[in-house]
């Protein structure tokens, strides 16, 4: 699967609008900042790495690799914290706020992850009194899958396989002294340049495509397995729109296997407020190959 497949569906999710809106008023926060940019006076020349599959062959290695792990697919029932993101609507609407959680207690949300980590989400349907109602549940449907199976695209390759490039592909690999650069090319005229640092743990990613453009900042948990997501924060730009995201993950080993079971995910439409999801996985089953 390449990078672009990766990370195009949580841009389209986003620029569609991903439906937190329709379930309360947006919660006011200034955009995350990027990273700051190491000083030109610290700055080395980057070499070009000689044997650049021997860096990537420890690269992947430093990775928890889920597949290589036994990891087939797994099933939970994803619940977002209604009350949470409704908390604005009652304090100015108590009335519609108690109407909109009794409503929303009654929609489940069931995600299946597939071997190669991509989300197949699926939902039960909820009566509603009038035409209009029935509309905003079917944003809030649709929001919800696009939500799911845009997170996972974005930490299947960290998560179930490697985020780095398979063996025998041309890439090129820099040694600043504090860092590695890693630039190889994908189909679909799509060029990725990733940042790591000596331990292998990428602080970057970049990818560049006719579609869109993308830089993606990860954190992971050191793990006796290897590096787990532990969340990111993401910029994504078309000509049409721009997207920012900030992920936080909540990870728990099941059958020994770091698995996430809960997110706080806060979005940046353009110039836009803040919108916040929170979510919790439950009643999740593992099954190893």
């Amino acid at each position: 699967m390449s990078h672009r497949r990766r990370l195009a569906p949580i841009f389209l999710l986003a620029s569609a609008g991903i439906g937190p809106a329709a379930w309360g008023p947006a919660l006011l926060a200034a955009p995350p900042k990027a990273a700051s940019k190491v000083t030109a006076s610290k700055a080395t020349a980057p070499k070009v790495v000689a044997d650049s599959e021997g860096v990537l062959q420890k690269a992947r290695a430093a990775y928890v690799n889920l597949a290589g792990k036994g990891f087939n697919r797994c099933r939970f029932v994803a619940t977002p914290d209604w009350a949470a993101m409704l908390a604005e609507q009652a304090k100015t609407n108590p009335e519609g706020y108690r109407a909109a959680l009794d409503l929303f207690a009654k929609v489940r949300f069931d995600v299946l992850v597939g071997p190669q980590g991509d989300a197949q989400v699926s939902h039960n349907t909820v009566d509603s009194p009038n035409p209009q109602t029935t509309a905003g549940l079917n944003q809030v449907y649709s929001g919800m899958e696009q939500t799911l199976t845009g997170f996972f695209q974005t930490w299947a390759p960290f998560m179930v396989n490697t985020p780095f490039p398979p063996a025998g592909t041309p890439a090129r690999v820099e040694d600043t002294g504090s860092h590695y650069l890693v630039d190889w090319e994908e189909t679909g005229d799509v060029k990725v340049h990733l940042q790591m640092d000596r331990t292998f743990t990428i602080t970057e990613m970049k990818v560049k495509s006719p579609a869109f453009d993308s830089t993606i900042r990860p954190s992971f948990e050191h793990q006796p397995g290897g590096l787990v997501l532990a969340g990111y924060d993401a910029e994504y730009l078309s000509t049409a729109s721009s997207l920012r995201l900030k992920v936080q993950i909540r990870n728990q080993a099941i059958q020994d296997l770091p698995l996430p079971v809960a997110l706080d995910l806060s979005v940046w439409m353009g110039e836009g407020a803040r919108q916040q999801i929170l979510m919790t996985f439950s009643g999740m089953t593992l099954e190893k190959k």
